[in-house]
Order: structure tokens, then C-alpha cells, then sequence
């Protein structure tokens, strides 16, 4: 089959049956090239070269050690929705270090300018050193709501 050909009927099927290793890499290949973010799973060294191919290469525990090294997952379950668990537990916890940092930021530029203002028009400091540290201590002890927080 030529690439052409091999483009055109990846888009149109959704299963491959006995393939070889090189048959594999080239059909994962092929996807990526169409723009397809791939994914497989694979158990048997023969798996090895499409798991290094894939942009995420799966394996499970029992599987030949040359896969689990060419894997980016090793699964303890044999169950794929541990995929979906981590992937959402990952989003939660990306958009919390997003909140914080954004939170953190604004509350230091705050405080930043407001001392540059006040520090202008008054002779003495508006908030020592040991003041800014103790704001922050209790900023960042009411951020740790951000850690057991659910995504809304």
C-alpha cells in the first residue's frame, strides 16, 4: 500500500488486524502526520517500536520488559479508566497551581505598589520587612484551600 493510499484508509478505519512491528510504526506514523495526537497500547516486544513511536505509549505491568521501557504508562490495573482518573486528576491540579500563581502574583504586585506609592508620599516605611513576611505567611496559609480544593 503506498502512503497515499495508507492516509487515506487510516482516516476511514478504526481497526488493524495482524500487523507487524513495522506496520504498526507506519500506521502511527501515518496518524500523526494527519495530525492525530496517537496513543498506544502495547504488551509484547514486538509492540516495542510503536510504543517509542507513539506520542503516548502504554504498556501494563505484566508485559515484556522491552515494553515497559518503551512505554511512557506502565498500568498496574488492567483497567484503562486509571487513564481518565490521572488525566483529570492532572487537569485539577494544573488549574490549581494556575490559581495560585495567579493569586500569588496579583497579592505581591499589590503589595509592591502599594508600598512604592505610600513609601513617595510619606516620610517613614509604610510596612516593614517583618510585616510583608507575616502577610505572606497568612496569604499563603489560606492558599492551602487550593490543595484540597475541587475544580468547579
Amino acid at each position: 500500500m503506498t502512503d497515499n493510499e495508507l492516509e487515506r484508509e487510516v482516516e476511514t478505519r478504526s481497526v488493524f488486524a495482524k500487523l507487524t512491528p513495522l506496520q504498526k510504526s507506519r500506521i502511527l506514523k501515518t496518524l500523526q502526520k494527519n495530525g492525530h495526537t496517537v496513543g498506544f497500547l502495547g504488551d509484547g516486544i514486538n509492540d516495542a517500536p510503536a510504543l517509542r513511536d507513539a506520542d503516548v505509549g502504554i504498556s501494563v505491568d505484566s508485559a515484556a520488559d522491552i515494553a515497559k521501557e518503551a512505554s511512557d504508562i506502565i498500568l498496574l490495573e488492567k483497567d484503562l479508566m486509571v487513564l481518565e482518573e490521572g488525566v483529570i486528576k492532572g487537569r485539577e491540579t494544573f488549574g490549581n497551581i494556575i490559581k495560585y500563581l495567579n493569586m500569588t502574583a496579583s497579592s505581591n504586585f499589590g503589595n509592591v505598589f502599594s508600598v512604592l506609592v505610600a513609601s513617595a508620599f510619606i516620610p517613614f516605611l509604610p510596612m516593614l520587612a517583618i510585616h510583608l513576611l507575616i502577610q505572606n505567611l497568612m496569604y499563603d496559609l489560606s492558599q492551602l484551600s487550593l490543595a484540597v480544593g475541587q475544580d468547579g
